[in-house]
């Protein structure tokens, strides 16, 4: 015989119970946690093909990612 379901306006409860406490089922965001923020804004630019490839290996000889290759060219 099955258990039977019993139906209330009680909210749902979720996570497991330690003493009168309800602790969260699954972690959550936490303080501090992720990559810090770097100050940069994502930009998407439409450039011709072999210009790409002419900063992505100028970038890549300077060791440096193209963000920081492109941004240190328009600062001087």
């Amino acid at each position: 015989m099955k258990k039977r379901t019993k139906y209330t306006d009680e909210p749902i409860r979720i996570g497991r119970q330690v003493g009168a406490e309800i602790l969260p089922g699954h972690g959550g965001a936490r303080a501090g946690a992720g990559r810090p923020a770097s100050g940069n804004k994502p930009v998407t630019l439409r450039l011709p093909p072999k210009l790409i490839e002419r900063v992505r290996r100028q970038a890549k000889r300077a060791g440096q990612t193209m963000s920081d290759f492109v941004a240190e060219k328009l600062k001087a």
